[in-house]
């Protein structure tokens, strides 16, 4: 009885052994890759253009034998080349990282003649800066309304993106309560409106604060400057203008990243935006990966006085600005 318990307790050892090693081990790179291409399957608004059981089977392929996560970057990437859609991007952890508070250009004003000219720079996702950024913008445009200026101009050209609510809540001022424009998605879309000086997405607030500044001229005529470079945010600030007849653009075609896209973070402190709607104004026009034309087209060689002299002639061919 004995030898038997004894094979029998052998036995479950041996098939206790075999049970173990059947179990995979964690991977957390495999874990890292797929998660990745979830969310770009889950939140793309090109994911119909992609095979997803190919391009997984690639990705595993291509990141075979790789010990981190830093190593499945480019399977990563070749599978956002597969969804073509150039504003979906992966940002390594170095890339993701922003930068100080401090060093965040921000708004500034000046005037000439009987114009004011504000310009909007690019303004990174960070809490801290958003502050400092809204003051220094509303502090602008207080300056440079001291003057009672007759017409705005909207210097973009520099605005390569990043968080447009800051952008808009500086501009508040210039904009039209009510809705600014819209972002749509498959199945749905939601609207961003001004009220009372607060940006909202949605009925909510999505601005540090509110800029419930009033100009000492009312609706003022609005000059906007584009450039190559004016892209992404920078082209949805451009957007909450059009279909406004007191707003014209002027300079050159945009970037053509007029398309929202959601942040989602990874593991390892890369992130991942992925492009989940596309930009429509106050018409319904509805933007995406192409180039916004201005109204008003200039050479690629015209200088910035070139520029806003071009800007100022139209602004003094309307109503309160004229000469």
């Amino acid at each position: 009885m004995r030898r038997m318990l004894a094979g029998f307790v052998v036995l479950v050892l041996v098939l206790g052994l075999a049970t173990a090693a059947t179990v995979p081990r964690p991977d957390p790179v495999r874990d890292y890759l797929l998660t990745a291409l979830a969310l770009l399957r889950a939140h793309s608004i090109d994911r119909d253009s992609v095979d997803w059981p190919a391009a997984e089977a690639d990705a595993l392929r291509r990141t075979t034998g790789v010990t981190a996560p830093a190593g499945t970057y480019s399977a990563i990437r070749n599978v956002i080349a597969e969804l073509g859609n150039p504003h979906t991007i992966l940002l390594g952890p170095t890339q993701a990282r922003p930068p100080a508070a401090h060093t965040i250009e921000v708004p500034s004003s000046s005037t000439t003649g009987d114009l004011a000219v504000l310009t909007v720079p690019r303004f990174v996702l960070d809490p801290v800066a958003e502050h400092r950024y809204i003051a220094a913008g509303e502090a602008a445009v207080r300056s440079a309304d001291a003057s009672r200026p007759c017409g705005w101009i909207v210097d973009l050209r520099r605005n390569d993106g990043g968080d447009m609510f800051p952008m808009l809540t500086v501009l508040a001022p210039l904009l039209d309560e009510g809705k600014l424009f819209s972002f749509e998605w498959p199945g749905g879309s939601q609207s961003v409106t001004l009220r009372a000086g607060e940006v909202l997405a949605g009925g909510t607030p999505v601005a540090a604060e509110a800029n419930p500044m009033r100009l000492a001229r009312q609706r003022p005529p609005v000059a906007v400057l584009t450039s190559a470079q004016t892209a992404s945010s920078g082209e949805a600030t451009l957007i909450a203008f059009r279909g406004l007849a007191r707003a014209r653009t002027f300079g050159q075609p945009t970037a053509g990243f007029a398309t929202g896209n959601e942040v989602f973070h990874l593991s390892d402190g890369a992130e991942l935006l992925i492009t989940t709607a596309r930009d429509v104004d106050r018409t319904g026009r509805v933007y995406g990966n192409t180039p916004i034309q201005p109204d008003h087209p200039l050479p690629a060689t015209a200088t910035t006085d070139e520029v806003i002299a071009a800007a100022s002639a139209w602004l003094h061919t309307q109503p309160g600005c004229t000469r």
